[in-house]
C-alpha cells in the first residue's frame, strides 16, 4: 500500500524527502486533470491520499464526487495543513472531532 499527496510546492518537496513517491504539485496540474489523477490513485495500490487544505478547498467538488463513487473504505482521503500552517476554520473542526472522539476537550 502506498501514500499519495496532492499539494503545494513546499509540502510536496517535504514529503518527497520523506520518501513519498506519488506526489502531485498543484501548480503543475490543470483543474480538468484532477479527476483523472484521483481516478488513477483509486485504481492503484494507494491506501491514503493526502491533500493540503488549500488545495482541498480548490477541488472540493471533485473530492466530494470521488468520495461518492469510492468502493469500500480505501483509499482514505485526508486533508492536512500545508507548509503555511492550518486554515483557521479547520482548527475548530479538528478540535471538535477530538472532543467527540475522546469525550472531553484537550487544551
Amino acid at each position: 500500500m502506498e501514500i499519495a499527496l496532492i499539494g503545494d510546492r513546499h509540502t510536496v518537496y517535504g514529503f518527497r524527502l520523506a520518501g513519498i513517491k506519488k506526489t502531485f504539485l498543484m501548480e503543475e496540474i490543470r483543474q480538468e486533470d484532477i479527476r483523472g489523477i484521483l481516478k488513477g490513485l483509486f485504481s492503484d495500490n494507494v491506501a491514503l491520499i493526502l491533500v493540503t487544505e488549500k488545495v482541498a478547498e480548490e477541488i472540493k467538488n471533485v473530492l466530494e464526487e470521488a468520495n461518492r463513487y469510492r468502493k469500500g473504505i480505501m483509499p482514505i482521503i485526508v486533508e492536512i495543513p500545508d507548509s503555511s500552517g492550518p486554515l483557521p476554520e479547520k482548527i475548530d473542526s479538528m478540535r471538535e472531532l477530538i472532543r467527540r472522539t475522546v469525550g472531553f476537550e484537550i487544551a
